[in-house]
């Protein structure tokens, strides 16, 4: 894959990180996935369910999903942190919402952890 373009400022380099995060999961691409996300990267559900990094990456090819839209409602940078909150919807109905968080570590955004709510 070529380098990703640099944005030209924070807001921007989180909502292009978030833009690949959504197209890395629409498409079930662990790859594009691998990318964006911090070795150290966990997801939390409202189960208590705490899903780490290479779980998901393994289970992006194994689980087939349907037609998957992101809607994005919120983003915020406050310094090296970042937040987006948004609703996921598969085939026309609205499954979750969530809450990433995305960190600068090394000059690099990564995403670091997602809250996921019903």
């Amino acid at each position: 894959m070529p380098p990703l373009e640099q944005p030209s400022s924070a807001l921007d380099a989180v909502l292009h990180l978030d833009d690949l995060w959504n197209a890395a999961y629409h498409h079930r691409d662990p790859e594009r996935m691998a990318r964006v996300l911090a070795d150290d990267w966990m997801a939390f559900f409202p189960d208590g369910q705490v899903v780490f990094r290479a779980d998901l990456l393994r289970e992006m090819v194994n689980n087939p999903a349907a037609a998957l839209v992101f809607e994005r409602h919120a983003s915020r940078v406050y310094g090296d942190a970042a937040i987006t909150r948004g609703t996921l919807y598969a085939g026309g109905e609205r499954v979750q919402s969530f809450l990433r968080v995305y960190a600068k570590r090394g000059g690099e955004w990564q995403a670091v952890s997602v809250q996921v709510v019903p």
